[in-house]
């Protein structure tokens, strides 16, 4: 068995996919025309006009090999066990750049992604991996991952997230955000490894009744339990509990860089109900920043001794941006409002969908969940610990970072204090950490920051300062002194530095 190869411009390849889907599937000409036009030129129609793709088949994907012998081929109806790989490139290419030093370094800068088409059609999109900049409309920050693979035997890689449409029978939408957020993390991090579809059935088989071929879908719960299962100390928030706070902690987590599996619904007929990945937020424009409204301090004691300061709170997760999304349903990078999550899609039922739950996948260690961390936050500044003029409206964004990509960032950021930056740099944090940096509206839009606080995310209890580590304003340093174990405060200025850019690239 010899692998065809096929280069084509992005006209041509939907075309000669629905001739393999007709050869390689043996998927009738009518049934094959129907996907071409409702699937492959639905994903082919936002990508960048200037593409080409590099088509490969067979193709052994080990997502699409693991539900097959669990299930696809113990079914009457024949289906294929190989697959058919496109990868995409920006601008031409050509077979003999493949086979020399200088077309390769040339194809890797190009280099956007790929995606695998299986044969479970309706739903043929496979494991995908691409990167934001195939995508004709960007100006996005996402979490992402490095991604390798091959091309004609040549290794590439690429900064994208992982995606796939489900196939309906072993992974519903919610197998496939699982799926998804474990390919995400066992590429970022040692501590988490990749599972496939029988892995997650397994899983969930502890704690369910029924069979779980073919799948019925999961509830929230389900998937919680499972990525607990999988390694995550994980944390699910309802609409109905937190209320006002709901779309404000979900960006407090979005902005941390972390995947959130988010739960919708149709409220007025229940007739819909769907999971999908939020994965970071378009980019923030300046008139978003200006038209942002004061904070409602939720501690009484905090917001009267605030409002007798004159000093506002602007918090930077009442932003009103638009999301990233990552849905099984449609082609990657889906953007829309957390007020209506489904707004890309045609179907006006869809598009009255609310969120009603999102899971959290943290750290186990992470303690300190963001409606506490913000809480303390919103006290301690209330507080004369720092500086702070009367009559000041400040600009807060508080996010989970680890503790050594923050300290690097610090150490590498030209603009801050050097007393400031040996201080940070030397205080003993835990894996990770809660950040808000603190700044005014005209600060954050050159972004910039000119003050911040430091909180030990492994800490739960809030009293006392106990989760402060550090806090700067001005000339003002609070930090916690280990060696005598008190709280010491000292005049060291603090120049204007740079916000924090590594939670989610920028594309």
């Amino acid at each position: 068995m010899f692998i065809e190869k096929y280069i084509c411009s992005k006209e041509d390849t939907s075309e000669q996919i629905r001739i393999l889907l007709t050869t390689k599937f043996e998927i009738d000409e009518e049934y094959s025309n129907d996907l071409k036009e409702k699937v492959l030129d639905v994903h082919l129609k936002e990508y960048g006009d200037n593409i080409y793709s590099f088509i490969e088949t067979p193709y052994v994907d080990k997502v699409y090999r693991d539900s097959y012998y669990h299930y696809f081929s113990s079914k009457l109806h024949k289906y294929d066990r190989n697959c058919i790989r496109v990868s995409f490139f920006e601008g031409e290419i050509t077979m003999a750049d493949f086979r020399n030093q200088e077309g390769i370094e040339a194809l890797q800068k190009k280099f956007l992604g790929f995606i695998v088409i299986r044969p479970t059609e309706p739903k043929i999109i496979g494991r995908s991996v691409l990167s934001p900049k195939i995508k004709k409309e960007r100006d996005i920050a996402i979490c992402t991952v490095n991604v390798s693979t091959t091309v004609d035997c040549i290794k590439f890689h690429v900064e994208g997230f992982p995606h796939s449409s489900q196939d309906t029978e072993t992974i519903t939408c919610a197998e496939t955000t699982i799926w998804a957020l474990m390919e995400y993390f066992s590429h970022k991090y040692p501590e988490y490894k990749p599972v496939l579809p029988a892995n997650i059935t397994e899983t969930l088989s502890l704690v369910s009744s029924e069979r779980q071929i073919p799948s019925t879908g999961l509830d929230i719960q389900q998937i919680s339990f499972a990525l607990k299962a999988f390694g995550f100390g994980t944390r699910i928030y309802s609409a109905k509990e937190f209320r006002r706070e709901f779309y404000k902690l979900l960006s407090c987590y979005v902005e941390s860089g972390i995947p959130i599996v988010i739960a919708i619904e149709n409220d007025e007929e229940k007739r819909i109900g769907h999971a999908v990945l939020c994965v970071g937020h378009k980019k923030i424009e300046h008139n978003q920043v200006e038209n942002l409204v004061e904070e409602i301090i939720r501690d009484e004691t905090a917001r009267i001794d605030l409002l007798k300061r004159e000093i506002s709170i602007y918090d930077y997760d009442n932003l009103n941006k638009e999301f990233v999304f990552v849905d099984d349903n449609m082609p990657v990078f889906q953007k829309a409002l957390l007020a209506e999550p489904a707004k890309y899609y045609e179907d006006p039922d869809w598009g009255k969908c609310k969120i009603t739950h999102f899971v959290v996948p943290l750290y186990p260690k992470n303690y300190l969940e963001a409606y506490e961390a913000k809480n303390f936050i919103q006290n301690f500044l209330s507080k004369k610990f720092l500086p702070i003029p009367d009559n000041t409206k400040l600009f807060v964004r508080t996010f989970l970072a680890s503790g050594r990509s923050y300290k690097n960032a610090i150490a590498l950021d030209p603009d801050i204090s050097e007393d400031i930056r040996t201080l940070i740099c030397e205080t003993a944090m835990p894996k990770f950490i809660w950040v808000t940096e603190l700044a005014t509206k005209d600060l954050i839009k050159i972004e910039k920051a000119e003050g911040l606080v430091i909180l030990d995310a492994t800490e739960a209890r809030v009293t006392h300062l106990k989760p402060l580590l550090l806090a700067a304003y001005e000339n003002s340093v609070l930090y916690y002194d280990s060696e005598n174990k008190v709280f010491a405060k000292n005049n060291i200025p603090l120049s204007r530095f740079g916000t924090y850019k590594n939670n989610l690239i920028r594309f």
